[in-house]
């Protein structure tokens, strides 16, 4: 059955319980979320795993509160000695703490703390930190709280050896250059720490932001600053002389510079070979993600001290892994110091996790190539039909031949600005819709609703918005591997209604 269809509201995809995409069908669906409509909320039976508590984690929560009797308490799960020391200092705020399993952790309050509960689950968010659905799911079996494990084909053999070894291959490095972790933002976590205590033993405290990041990679480099450091933000990616200026003025002051190549949700591609020549220049360290096109087709690692990147887009493309990568530039003159400090902020994924995803990387590369294939060809249909206003991707930048690993090799991401409304646009495309990208079903988002709704629902929201060149109402589309012919025929009949 082809996955070009329209999914009901709360419909996952893959038919897992692992899966990490739930549909959001229609704009209503959209702002109903946002909002907690329990329309909406109630017909979810899962969402992304950092944003949406997994069933299967819900219910462990429920056997430990009971087992431990917490009765008017809220409880959550924390993964790993670290971050469960470290909510204390996030929060502020007096919590208790149990160790259930070994390095799992119980964090429990009050019910009526409203505002210690939104911080904590900001934390969990941002930091990666939650429980895998995989190991809650291994959990409840042992508890007698599930029959059996669900059925999935996994990589037989040593797996976290297999994905390390893949990763490897992708950047050109040695293995021992790669830390695997559990998410995309546990691996930015571990990468932005490890900078800060490194720079900060120098007495740097200058951070700088290149371009718009993505929502929690901006939280952590905000919200996880120490006294003394400062984060300065440069949007404009494609002015390369002013971002050049703006690093040589940091001098010894400069930390750490973050961007994204390229960039979410605009797939800028900036000028890295010039902007890690001025970092290095100064004594400052380059954190690069390049998820948004992945691995598999931008070559940037030369350039980063570190590179991060979630690999629940493209190598796990079936969207049914939570996991990340961290590798480190062994020519970076803080390798050793990094590498050190690293130890401490790392989080592991799941073992069974590791296994589901070896097993997918064995056709990956494969599959994106169809992905890029499809994109390119989607991008030339975009860019002629009179709907769309304007067309966002990667290949559309001077850089980005010289971090591309071949000329169609830009990725699943495309992004459009509507000539007319996006709801009915939104509602009319028959694909899955919800957040993620980089899976092998093409999949759609109106990103700016979903991870920024408080911009987007205020006129100074909007106006920031205007003021940085991103539009609120873009569509960010990831493209699949689906017959391109069907594709493009779901996007045309839904374009033509704002032609009608």
């Amino acid at each position: 059955m082809s996955s070009l269809q329209h999914y009901p509201l709360g419909a996952v995809l893959p038919n897992s319980p692992h899966a990490v995409v739930c549909s959001l069908p229609t704009m209503a669906d959209i702002c109903g979320y946002e909002e907690r409509d329990p329309r909406v909320i109630e017909a979810m039976s899962a969402g992304y795993p950092r944003f949406v508590l997994h069933p299967y984690v819900r219910e462990l929560i429920a056997y430990y509160m009971k087992r431990e009797a917490l009765p008017g308490r809220v409880g959550l799960l924390i993964r790993g000695a670290h971050f469960s020391a470290a909510i204390f200092e996030y929060t502020g705020r007096q919590v208790e703490m149990l160790e259930v399993e070994p390095d799992l952790y119980l964090l429990h309050y009050v019910e009526e703390d409203a505002d210690l509960a939104r911080q904590v689950r900001l934390y969990v968010q941002h930091v990666g930190c939650g429980l895998s659905s995989r190991q809650a799911e291994d959990l409840l079996l042992e508890f007698g709280r599930l029959p059996v494990l669900h059925a999935e084909a996994t990589f037989a053999g040593a797996a976290e050896a297999e994905v390390v070894q893949r990763v490897a291959e992708l950047c050109e490095c040695e293995t021992n250059d790669v830390r695997m972790c559990a998410s995309g933002m546990s691996a930015f976590y571990a990468a932005f720490s490890a900078v800060q205590q490194v720079q900060r033993s120098q007495g740097r405290k200058q951070w700088l932001q290149l371009g718009w990041l993505y929502l929690d990679t901006g939280c952590i480099l905000q919200g996880f600053l120490a006294e003394g450091e400062s984060l300065e933000i440069c949007y404009d990616v494609k002015d390369i002389d002013c971002l050049l200026v703006k690093i040589a003025s940091c001098g010894n002051d400069l930390a750490g510079v973050v961007v994204e190549c390229p960039t979410n949700p605009l797939v800028q591609v900036v000028d890295l070979a010039r902007v890690s020549e001025a970092v290095r220049a100064v004594g400052g360290l380059l954190i690069v993600d390049p998820t948004i096109a992945s691995l598999y087709n931008m070559d940037v690692l030369r350039y980063a001290d570190v590179l991060v990147s979630s690999l629940t887009k493209y190598a796990s493309y079936e969207g049914d892994v939570m996991i990340g990568t961290l590798v480190l530039n062994s020519s970076s003159p803080s390798y050793a110091a990094l590498s050190a400090e690293l130890a401490d902020f790392c989080l592991e994924p799941y073992a069974r996790d590791l296994s589901r995803l070896a097993l997918q990387m064995q056709s990956a590369s494969a599959v994106v190539v169809q992905m890029n294939s499809n994109a390119v060809q989607l991008c030339e249909f975009l860019r002629a039909h009179p709907a769309v206003k304007q067309l966002h991707c990667a290949m559309d930048y001077p850089s980005f031949a010289g971090l591309s690993r071949g000329a169609s090799c830009f990725g699943a991401m495309i992004t459009i600005e509507l000539d007319g409304p996006l709801d009915p646009v939104y509602d009319a495309i028959r694909c899955m819709k919800g957040p993620s990208f980089g899976t092998q079903y093409t999949l759609i988002s109106p990103f700016m609703y979903l991870a920024h709704y408080d911009l987007v629902t205020t006129p100074p929201g909007r106006e920031f918005l205007s003021g940085v060149g991103i539009n609120p109402e873009l569509l960010r589309i990831s493209v699949g591997v689906e017959p391109y012919a069907e594709i493009e025929a779901v996007f045309k009949q839904a374009l033509d209604l704002l032609l009608a």
